[in-house]
Formats: structure tokens, C-alpha cells, sequence
């Protein structure tokens, strides 16, 4: 018999895994890693999610932008500095209605075309959030530090909201972007960063404060606090290995870790 995966299966799994009614959630997930035929493909894992924390639960998904940024820092591809005034002045704004999410995956990327999902107004790293605390969570995301003390993932830890992968690695951990930020090391960079967004109707050009976020060592940060804690669950949804953890003991432990390991 053929492998597929329904909404079903996928609520089967979220449980087992210790989702439950009432939590709030941040979600890194692959849909390439369930290794078989996802019926309703991201639809299908969004809504699974969704049913299974409920009405009184909520579920975050980064929708990063990188488009949306200083044009002299891009490396992927870089472009010449002659043309990074041009860009300046003519990229279309950002906005949260309609500006594509970039670079995360298939799911974030339905994820923010769902019904009663918004999206958080940063140009460069919005979140999107279905749920009771969709507000609280993206309504006072700030320019500066976008994702700092000020953000979407710092309100995740005053909810006692959890991360979960869904076969996703642990490079893609956003959270550990907050560690950073709170983090005291000598070779932290900062930047400063630019996008255009709308003020009203008009578009401009903004400044903001950020770092030079480093994702190099999110892998080992997350393999050992799991090593460490008794508080993260594993499953498995076919294919996918899955964990769940509690956000603010993760983004504690990677502080620390930070501070001893990055000179």
C-alpha cells in the first residue's frame, strides 16, 4: 500500500509529540521530509497545526524577507556598488499583505496566504501567527533588532511559548537569533540595515539597527540543550523527526552557550 500522510496522521503525530489545546507555537518544518505523499501538501500540515493547538493556542512561522535589505551587504548574489543607490531608490516596498517570503520553505510560505493569519510589518524578519495571541505577538514588532527584545520571538517567551521542528534542521532555529541578541561577545557586528516600506501610501527608504546574525553553530547549540534538558520531546510523522521545546529555557541555554563559545 501506498505511504500518505493526512491531516489525520499529522494530528496523530503533533500529540504524540506533546502539542496540546492552549499552546503556543513557533514552527520550523520541511514538507520535503515527511518522505511521502502529504495529502493537501503544506495546506494540510498548517491546518493540522492549527486543529490541534486549537482556538486558544497559536502558531508563529518566520516569513523572512531578505530581499527586502541593505543591497552592499548581499552576497547571494553580491551586485556592484554602482547600482546600490538605484536600488535604494526604485525597490518596491515591502508589505505584509502581498511581499513573498523568502528562502524558509513551502509551509511559512502558505502559511501567511491562510485564513485569519497576519503578518508582522518588519521588511526584512516578519512573522506571520494564527491565534489567540496573534496580536500580543506581532503588533509592536520593532524595526531595530528585528529579532530582539522587541519581537515577535521575546513576546513567544512572555507566553511560555515552545519551538517545534517538523523535520526541519536545527540551523533553521530562529529562536537562537533572540540568544544572540541578548548574548555579550566581543565579535558580535553591528549593522546598520535599510529597506523600503510604506509610511502611509508613500514609499521610503528606512535605516535601522541590526547585527550580523550568525546561524554557524545553531546546530550544535540546539543538539546540546537537548542533550542537557528534560523538558524536549522527539517523535517522528513518518519521516520527519520532530522535537519540541520549551522557548524560554532553549534561548536561556544558547545565551550562555554564546557567551562561552563565540570569542
Amino acid at each position: 500500500m501506498a505511504q500518505i500522510i493526512t491531516i489525520d496522521t499529522l494530528i496523530h503525530g503533533l500529540q504524540s509529540l506533546g502539542v496540546k489545546k492552549g499552546m503556543s507555537l513557533l514552527v520550523h518544518s520541511s514538507l520535503s521530509s515527511f518522505g511521502c505523499y502529504v495529502c493537501g501538501g503544506a495546506t494540510a500540515v498548517i491546518e493540522a497545526l492549527c486543529r490541534t493547538v486549537g482556538n486558544n493556542g497559536t502558531i508563529m512561522m518566520p516569513s523572512h524577507s531578505s530581499t527586502f535589505s541593505e543591497p552592499s551587504y548581499w552576497q547571494n548574489p553580491p551586485v556592484a556598488s554602482e547600482v546600490w543607490d538605484i536600488i535604494r531608490e526604485t525597490m518596491p516596498a515591502f508589505s505584509p499583505l502581498y511581499s513573498p517570503v523568502e528562502g524558509i520553505g513551502i509551509i511559512p510560505a502558505q502559511f501567511v496566504k491562510m485564513p485569519k493569519v497576519q503578518r508582522s510589518t518588519h521588511p526584512m524578519t516578519s512573522f506571520a501567527a494564527w491565534g489567540k495571541h496573534t496580536s500580543f505577538l506581532l503588533d509592536k514588532h520593532s524595526m531595530d533588532y528585528g529579532m530582539g527584545e522587541h519581537s515577535p520571538l521575546a513576546r513567544l517567551l512572555d507566553i511560555h511559548g515552545y519551538v517545534v521542528f517538523l523535520g526541519a534542521p536545527y540551523e533553521s532555529n530562529t529562536l537562537l537569533h533572540l540568544a544572540e541578541i541578548r548574548a555579550d561577545y566581543t565579535t558580535k557586528k553591528q549593522l546598520s540595515q535599510g529597506a523600503p516600506i510604506f509610511k502611509g501610501k508613500k514609499r521610503i527608504w528606512v535605516e535601522f539597527n541590526e547585527i550580523d546574525y550568525d546561524n554557524d553553530d545553531f546546530d550544535i547549540i540546539t543538539r546540546e540543550y537537548c542533550l542537557q534538558s528534560v523538558n524536549v520531546r522527539y517523535g517522528k510523522i513518518e519521516n520527519a523527526y520532530c522535537t519540541l521545546m520549551p522557548a524560554k529555557e532553549l534561548v536561556d541555554f544558547g545565551r550562555c552557550w554564546i557567551e562561552k563559545h563565540r570569542k
